[in-house]
This record gives C-alpha cells, structure tokens and sequence, in this order.
C-alpha cells in the first residue's frame, strides 16, 4: 500500500475487508503521507454498515466521530438546510474559489449528521434552525478535514452519487465538483494547490471539449471513407494533434497549469482547422455521389421523354391499322 497515496472510502461495507487489510490502510496512514476520504459521515444510515466502520482501526484515521454521531439516534440523518462554504483568511482554496457559484444551487441541501474530532477544520456546512451540529449548534459540518501523524483525511456529509458531488448533465449538478476533487488530493498528498483554480477549471473543460471534437472529426473520417475518401493525410494529423494533446496532459500532471492552457488551446485550434479540412473532404467525396445520382437521373429522364415524344408526338411513323375486305 506505501504505493498509493489516496484512499477514497465511499461508503464502504468494512466486512470485504479482513482484519490484517484493515490494519496495513491503517498502518500506511499512519507512518506514510498518505491522504483519505470517506463519504456519508458514518458510511451509511444502517447499523450493519456503520457499525463496522465505527469498530473498524481505519476509522480512528479520518476526522468524523463515529460513536458520537451513532449516540444521537434521533439526528442521525441531520437536517437539510442552504449550504455554507467557508472562505476564511486562513483557510486553504480548496473550496473557496467557488463559493459565489456554488451556493446558490444548494439552498436546501442534506446529509448524514456529523460530529468533528477535536482539530478538525470546517470547510463547508449546512445551516439549520434546529439547532442539530457541531462544534457549532444549527450548523451541520459537510465537508472537513484534519491531520493525522502524516497523512490529512476528510470526511464527506453525503456521497459521491449526491448532487454536490455530481457532474454536469445531472439535474442541480455542481459544475466545480471535479475542482474540489482534485483539491482535496493535490493538498491531502502535500502537492501545491493551484494559483488560479478557475483557470483550471477551464482547462479541465478544454480536455472534456478536445475528447468531444475529437470524436466527431473521427466520426466525419468515417464518414468521407465510406464514400472512398482517402483519409491518411487527415489521421496522421489526427495523430499529431493528439501528441500535442499529450504535451498539454503531462504539463497538468506537472501542475505547470499555465503552459497546458495554451497547449490544449493550440491543440483545440488545431483539431478545429483540421475538422474544417475534414468537412471539405466530405464534400469532395459527396461531389461525386452527387454527380452520379443526378447523371443517372438526368439520363433516365432523357430516355423516358424520348420515348414519351416518340410514341405520342411523332405519331406518322406507325402505319394505321387498315381493315381489310374478304373476298
């Protein structure tokens, strides 16, 4: 396990995990910089899940406060309310940079009820009037972290298939959901948290945009082939565009952020121009489809019309039929 630096628990049923599996996690987080989710506060509403993972040693790793949450029986499912991110000076921008858009899509949002450990930080909550959270009565915390010995774990109020977690396509998606991923993992792994994190969001998008344009121009391809284009020029530019592609995904893996912006927009032009080479391709390919089917249909006219005139119109080179009298 010293090979991996994650462990993303979402609500996990701790009985596929043997006892000395359980203690080799338990052992990488402690003496390793290790970093860890685990999602739905205590895993799961029912006692056959979070009972194991309150009696399980990976627990005592992550911030939540299993027993204590379990012990309020009656809050155990907390209570919904409008989501708050916090944006403290001395926070780290894991979540803050996109307070102001995602807010405003989670005015009445719920989840298990959590009780952080001593030296956890808040990063999120939900406020209600009910007075159900803490530290802090009537604010349940959502998302929060802590250190342990070497490794930083958070816990997670919901689940990964919730609508704060989910992509866009999804109805009241969280369009920053991926950024707050990939936040937590660069900064519970010590890796620098990016300058510019909206940049990046749009950075992300030119890689989601490029895989989209990508398949429509081999779509297109496909297409011109089908009607005996030739299309090796257009794939091995294909090819070489997606090298650039490559370039601009190390660059991000380097998290040199700026410099795999400009590749992937220069990689996006390019694909476009060639799309546009494409299209003229296609058409070339149709020209002559076109050609035929107006030639065969041109000259099935002819022939029928000259048919038609020699039947009808040039009547005097057919002999009437005469009767002829018996002798």
């Amino acid at each position: 396990l010293s090979e991996y630096e994650f462990f993303f628990l979402a609500q996990v049923d701790m009985s596929f995990f043997t006892g000395k599996q359980q203690e080799w996690i338990y052992d990488a987080l402690s003496t390793q910089q290790k970093g860890g989710v685990n999602t739905r506060s205590i895993m799961s509403v029912h006692p056959w899940f979070h009972e194991l993972w309150r009696d399980s040693i990976i627990s005592r790793a992550f911030p939540n406060d299993v027993s204590a949450v379990i012990a309020d029986a009656q809050d155990l499912e907390g209570k919904p309310g409008p989501l708050v991110i916090r944006d403290d000076p001395g926070l780290p921008p894991i979540m803050s940079p996109y307070k102001k858009m995602i807010e405003p899509l989670f005015q009445n949002y719920a989840g298990l009820n959590t009780v952080p450990k001593q030296g956890s930080v808040i990063l999120s909550y939900t406020k209600n009037n009910a007075g159900v959270g803490y530290p802090i009565p009537g604010e349940i915390a959502h998302v929060f972290y802590w250190h342990w010995n070497r490794s930083i774990t958070f816990t997670f109020r919901d689940m990964v298939y919730d609508q704060f977690w989910s992509q866009p396509g999804n109805p009241n998606s969280n369009p920053y959901a991926l950024d707050i991923i990939a936040n937590i993992v660069w900064f519970s792994t010590g890796r620098k948290l990016p300058q510019n994190p909206l940049k990046v969001h749009d950075l992300r998008k030119l890689f989601f945009d490029f895989r989209v344009e990508k398949s429509i121009l081999t779509g297109l391809l496909d297409f011109a082939e089908k009607f005996g284009a030739s299309t090796s020029k257009q794939y091995a530019r294909m090819s070489q565009i997606d090298g650039e592609r490559q370039h601009a995904s190390d660059l991000y893996l380097e998290q040199d952020f700026d410099a795999s912006y400009e590749a992937m927009k220069q990689a996006i032009t390019d694909l476009k121009d060639l799309e546009a080479s494409a299209v003229k391709l296609k058409n070339r390919a149709l020209m002559w489809v076109y050609t035929i089917e107006w030639t065969v249909t041109t000259g099935a006219l002819l022939v029928a019309g000259f048919i038609l005139w020699t039947l009808m119109v040039r009547r005097a080179l057919y002999k009437e039929v005469s009767v002829t009298r018996a002798r």
